[in-house]
């Protein structure tokens, strides 16, 4: 394995960053550099180029999906997750690491914005990246528990080799807590990693043998010691040619070039060919038109007979039964949450007879006594999907409800 030059973004401000040479056994070479990313692409000739994304920016998971075709697995993961993330698919972008004992996949979701955003900078400070690893696998990994860098106001966890996570420094113990009372297994110990000089993190009632070991202004030198190599890379998919893209592009021009003509010239004879068919186009909708109008005499508006059609089956077929499942839902969860002061709906949705609800709370116990509340009559089964303290110090969250035996 070549020379590598690591590199990590300043989480207070992202237009500077870290980096650190390591050697083809991943052990550092020299000290910690920090700059622009301008900066780094001067020292990065040679070197295989690794990115650390941020862990507040990735989420890891996994998931079982038969089959070991890259590509398949690659297009039926977000279908797989659908249900289970809050942002549509078609704007996340997706991983899948290696295959886990229990036949299940590892995978990342990242936002596909921030990837590309993410991209553009790199490229356009002339690095040439062949691996993006989510920040929580380069934390190192734990015999006896959980391991957590506490960088600024943000605790980067790391609870198995393939898993990890990312919450407010203040949370951190209630998150762990809630843990521990999810996964009785969950060995006590936790391992530290904080900046010399720091305050060591509020860990509340989480009965833990902490252990801590402090580093010097910048934890990067920490997490080239944990970084697993055998990681996912997120750089999959659409994504997965950009390292070498540019290497690759120069010499074929030529043969591009070339290529392109015998397009264009293709393309003129399919031109013809276009517009018989699209004669006949017009008379098949013609038809359709008529075929819609027939079966539904008291549409007046006609804008797609096709997908008017359809609504028209869907509505036939879902008239009965699933009003009522939500306006239950709706009832059930407004009667709690009305007589609960300091919670804010923000907004709602309901799909597959699930209910979910986007609040702001005042704090994480308030979010926990709700979810209690919501459950005490053994009527709902809430889960609770995100919390996340914002600069109000409010919490924002989404709340899943689902009624029991439906």
């Amino acid at each position: 394995m070549r020379n590598m030059l690591l590199l990590r973004a300043n989480p207070s401000d992202d237009q500077r960053w870290s980096w650190l040479h390591l050697d083809s056994t991943g052990v550092a070479r020299g000290v910690i550099h920090s700059g622009t990313l301008a900066d780094a692409a001067a020292e990065a000739d040679g070197l295989r180029v690794l990115v650390l994304m941020p862990g507040t920016d990735c989420l890891l998971t996994s998931v079982r999906i038969p089959g070991r075709n890259r590509k398949k697995l690659l297009q039926a993961v977000p279908y797989a997750l659908e249900e289970q993330l809050s942002d549509d698919v078609e704007k996340l972008h997706f991983a899948i690491g290696a295959e886990l004992d229990d036949g299940s996949r590892q995978v990342a979701v990242t936002d596909k914005h921030r990837m590309e955003t993410l991209m553009a900078a790199l490229g356009e400070a002339g690095l040439d990246v062949q691996c993006v690893v989510p920040e929580q696998l380069a934390v190192p990994l734990s015999e006896s528990g959980d391991s957590v860098l506490i960088d600024h106001d943000m605790a980067v966890v790391r609870n198995g080799e393939y898993s990890g996570y990312a919450v407010d420094s203040d949370n951190l113990g209630i998150v762990l807590s809630a843990r521990q009372q999810d996964d009785s297994d969950l060995q006590p110990v936790l391992q530290l990693y904080v900046e010399q000089d720091a305050s060591i993190p509020e860990l509340g009632d989480y009965p833990s043998e902490t252990r801590i070991e402090h580093y010097a202004r910048d934890p990067l030198d920490i997490l080239s010691k944990g970084l697993d190599m055998k990681a996912i890379n997120l750089l999959q998919g659409e994504f997965g040619q950009m390292g070498e893209w540019s290497r690759i592009w120069r010499p074929l021009r030529a043969t591009a070039a070339l290529l392109l003509a015998g397009v264009l010239i293709s393309n003129a004879v399919m031109a013809v060919d276009y517009y018989r068919l699209n004669k006949e186009s017009d008379q098949l909708k013609t038809q359709i038109e008529e075929t819609f109008k027939k079966a539904f005499p008291e549409t007046r508006r006609l804008v797609n007979p096709r997908a008017q059609m359809q609504q028209k089956l869907d509505q036939l077929q879902h008239s009965q039964g699933t009003g009522n499942r939500f306006l239950n839902l709706i009832g059930q969860a407004g009667e709690v949450i009305k007589d609960t002061k300091g919670v804010e709906v923000t907004g709602a949705n309901y799909r597959g007879g699930r209910l979910d609800l986007d609040l702001k709370v005042t704090s994480l116990q308030l979010l926990d006594q709700l979810k209690q509340a919501l459950t005490k009559t053994g009527a709902l089964s809430v889960e609770i999907q995100s919390a996340t303290t914002e600069s109000d110090q409010r919490v924002k969250s989404r709340l899943r409800i689902v009624g029991v035996g439906t």
